[in-house]
């Protein structure tokens, strides 16, 4: 009786201990700012990890060493570095037009107000810098640009003069309206949108081939709901955000969010507007995507 019980104990710890054990999680990697904020409510999710980096340079690593599960890239960027291999494929836009001209002197109503004038962009050859220039195009605009390696450098260097004028993003414009609340800023959607009918399609995110059609939308019904509670109430999902690790003031992320953009849209029903963007980049500099189009089959679809 004594053996049976002992039998009968240590196969309930057993079940336990199964029962507790943690399913392999998939691994996010994603770079800080507005693409962050977009996986505020996968951070406390079991099934993730997800890792923060700041800059290109780790990206490009993640896409070669394949490190991650899920990579969220500038949009053009993913598309140069998996979309001939394969290795990944592009699962949905998360990040539309969040891109703003700010100056705490000069006037800022419009986009002629930018002609003949010095600014500073970051990130040359990327979104930011690509965007600029089609606009600056679109609208004969003469500018002559400096470029810095990061948005947080041009808003530094807004802060020691005033007088400049610079291309910042969401949520890096309202910690600088935070400061300078007579700041004059300047979206660069409007007037993309009056080009091109749409806005840009500014961060993506991919995910490895090799992931069961399972994960992949398993993975997809997460953003979905994940965006979704960001934008449904600024004030609590600025709180999550805090609480899971974003380093800034909870009333600059409630004046952030609503202008950061965030949406979750498959790439597959978005491919019109992906490739009218990647048609443009590569009319600009066909070295940063390689191809004029994507590949059907580098998009995911819903079954």
């Amino acid at each position: 009786m004594r053996r049976v019980l002992l039998i009968t104990l240590f196969l309930g710890a057993l079940i336990q201990l199964c029962g507790c054990a943690k399913i392999d999680q998939l691994k996010i990697l994603v770079p800080q700012g507005s693409p962050e904020l977009a996986v505020t409510y996968l951070k406390a999710h079991d099934n993730y990890q997800v890792d923060v980096v700041l800059g290109a340079d780790p990206l490009l690593a993640a896409f070669s060493s394949q490190t991650h599960d899920v990579i969220i890239a500038p949009t053009h960027l993913g598309v140069k570095l998996s979309g001939s291999n394969m290795e990944y494929i592009m699962l949905g836009i998360v990040v539309f037009g969040n891109y703003y001209f700010a100056s705490q002197a000069q006037k800022l109503e419009d986009i002629q107000d930018l002609n003949g004038k010095d600014i500073i962009i970051f990130g040359q050859n990327q979104t930011s810098d690509i965007v600029c220039k089609h606009l600056f195009e679109a609208f004969d605009i003469s500018t002559n640009i400096t470029y810095v390696d990061s948005v947080a450098t041009a808003n530094a260097m807004l802060i020691l003069d005033p007088n400049l004028i610079i291309l910042t993003a969401e949520p890096s414009l309202s910690t600088l309206l935070k400061s300078y609340s007579s700041l004059n800023y300047l979206s660069m959607d409007p007037y993309y949108q009056m080009i091109e009918g749409e806005t840009y399609p500014q961060a993506s995110v991919f995910v490895k081939s090799s992931l069961s059609g399972t994960q992949m939308k398993q993975i997809e019904i997460d953003f979905m709901d994940a965006t979704l509670k960001l934008n449904n109430d600024v004030e609590i999902s600025a709180e999550t955000a805090i609480e899971l690790g974003i380093n800034m003031e909870k009333d600059v992320l409630i004046s952030a969010i609503p202008r950061t953009h965030i949406m979750y849209q498959n790439a597959y029903e978005a491919k019109n507007l992906l490739n009218r963007y990647i048609e443009m980049i590569y009319a600009l500099n066909p070295m940063l995507v390689d191809k004029p189009r994507v590949e059907d089959a580098f998009l995911y679809k819903r079954n």
